[in-house]
């Protein structure tokens, strides 16, 4: 433990404050913890830990960052922002606002009980407002509602002046008097992830009502009953589903391995405004049995007989399993809670505007039938593709309209693997663990490899002429696209922000450029200056 007196603003380090979320992610070597509870005091201590530690200094807010950008051996202190959590009406700015140190869970409960307002974010409660609303941050009421920097009108953020070396607070939005200030606002909305400053608050003039009503239903198969060819049928059929379905509805298609017995599928459906509830369980009932009807000419469902894991929607429970799960929407957010434990993971992303092509799905296929050396059948019985709906609300934004410039996709996808082990904190890579580890990446980085073969291993649409894939999302970060270190972190963000990155008139380098010349905020995949 580091010593109490490190700092003036900083406190004692503890053993918790080296770990990240994902427990591949440590700080051996931090030395100090700043905690703000105010503007002020936010001001004066990311001033004095730059001051002190320069890039070293990391800022976090839920801790769940999916790559080491926070936690990892370089890192000599931490912002940590959890002490500025407050969700409520600001009377003088006529806004909403949402402090970066909030959870989810924070968030929804305060808009829902105080103001019977939502914000179409994530479903695990306890991800960080702070990185999760800048990063384009999406969930399950987005098709009817779209991203969550699609509702943003503001930004309170600390940014780093070289030329003074001092930390400078600064409200900024689409309506700021400076072309720079809008400029930021704007790289704020989807690239503002430890790229430009520390973010405090955010504002939203309006937003959307909370649903009254949800409901949730499932369907799963057996993998004894599915082919190759019932897979591709079962793939297929999917990517017509999302497209039919009606924005108040959102689905999770959990391909899990094997090992793990079934996949499934969670629908959740909210009510429209004005709907009774019998209006909306009977037209619900009527989708269900349409769904269970479509997909069950391929393969015939089968309960659920397992929860279903995977970020987001990890499922604790079996629900809705055989019928309509009937809830109201605090129940539905309960439910849909998609945190889960703290593990070992690796993930990957890619967005689809189009159904998948017949080798994308027989790579799919062979890689979810795969296990690694180095592991048994059983300790891959969390890994998985989930394929979210998508579209919607989302698409009728401009894709230079934010930082986020893929607004044509019908899918969301995201690979995972999660594994667990005895080490202690940090040891997690280390002999005898790390044949394990090794073991979880190889067969992760080979599956999203393949599927992309003829994209060059990534869903890069400039090699793409068929106009399928459109990206990686930045929120769901993945070092093996590319880094600064490794000298090809323009692969990465390229495929994040597409021509939003360097090629359009406004674009991500040159505001870095402009606000961040020293390139203070700095990890593995931020935009660089130059």
């Amino acid at each position: 433990m580091s010593s109490p007196s490190a700092s003036v603003g900083a406190r004692a380090v503890v053993l918790s404050d080296r770990q990240g979320f994902n427990r591949r992610w440590f700080a051996p070597k931090l030395e100090a913890v700043y905690v703000p509870r105010n503007d002020t005091e936010a001001v004066a201590q990311i001033g004095e830990a730059i001051s002190r530690f320069g890039r070293d200094v990391k800022v976090v807010s839920g801790r769940h960052c999916y790559e080491d950008f926070a936690y990892n051996g370089t890192t000599r202190a931490v912002v940590d922002m959890s002490s500025m959590s407050r969700v409520g009406w600001d009377e003088g700015r006529a806004a909403f606002f949402v402090e970066a140190g909030c959870e989810n869970w924070t968030v929804y409960r305060t808009l829902l009980n105080g103001f019977n307002k939502t914000l179409p974010a994530g479903s695990c409660y306890s991800v960080g407002a702070g990185g999760h609303i800048t990063g384009g941050g999406y969930g399950l009421l987005s098709r009817l509602h779209g991203l969550t920097v699609d509702h943003l009108s503001a930004v309170d953020i600390v940014t780093w002046n070289a030329s003074s070396k001092s930390a400078e607070l600064h409200h900024v939005s689409a309506a700021s008097s400076s072309s720079d200030e809008r400029d930021l606002f704007w790289a704020l909305q989807g690239a503002g992830c430890g790229n430009f400053g520390v973010i405090l608050r955010y504002y939203f003039d309006a937003l959307p009502d909370a649903p009254e009503f949800a409901s949730i239903y499932t369907l799963s198969w057996d993998w004894t009953a599915i082919d190759a060819q019932s897979f591709a049928d079962l793939l297929a059929e999917y990517a017509e589903f999302v497209q039919s379905l009606p924005e108040t509805d959102f689905s999770l298609l959990k391909l899990m391995h094997v090992s793990a017995g079934q996949i499934g599928m969670v629908v959740q459906a909210v009510s429209p405004a004005g709907a009774t509830l019998l209006e909306h369980r009977a037209e619900v009932e009527r989708r269900y049995v349409e769904a269970r009807t479509r997909f069950g000419a391929i393969v015939e469902p089968a309960p659920l007989r397992y929860p279903l894991g995977g970020h987001p929607g990890w499922t604790t429970s079996v629900v809705g399993n055989d019928s309509v799960q009937n809830v109201t929407y605090l129940e539905a957010l309960q439910t849909m809670n998609s945190s889960g434990p703290n593990q070992f993971g690796k993930y990957k992303s890619a967005y689809m505007n189009k159904g998948f092509p017949s080798n994308q799905v027989a790579a799919i296929y062979h890689w979810l039938h795969t296990t690694p050396n180095g592991v048994s059948e059983s300790d891959m019985s969390q890994s998985l593709l989930q394929v979210d709906s998508y579209g919607g609300a989302i698409n009728r934004v401009a894709s230079t309209a934010t930082a986020v410039p893929q607004r044509d996709a019908i899918m969301k996808l995201q690979y995972q693997t999660y594994w667990l082990n005895a080490s202690r904190p940090g040891e997690g890579a280390q002999p005898p663990y790390d044949v394990q580890t090794d073991a979880h990446l190889r067969w992760i980085n080979d599956f999203y490899r393949e599927v992309y073969v003829e994209y060059g291993g990534t869903p890069d649409p400039s090699n793409d002429p068929t106009g399928t894939v459109a990206g990686a999302y930045y929120n769901y970060p993945d070092n093996v696209l590319g880094t600064h270190s490794k000298g090809d972190v323009d692969h990465a963000l390229w495929l994040y922000f597409l021509d939003n990155f360097r090629k359009n008139p406004r674009n991500l380098v040159a505001v870095k450029r402009w606000w961040d010349p020293a390139d203070v905020f700095h990890h593995e995949q931020s935009i660089p200056v130059v």
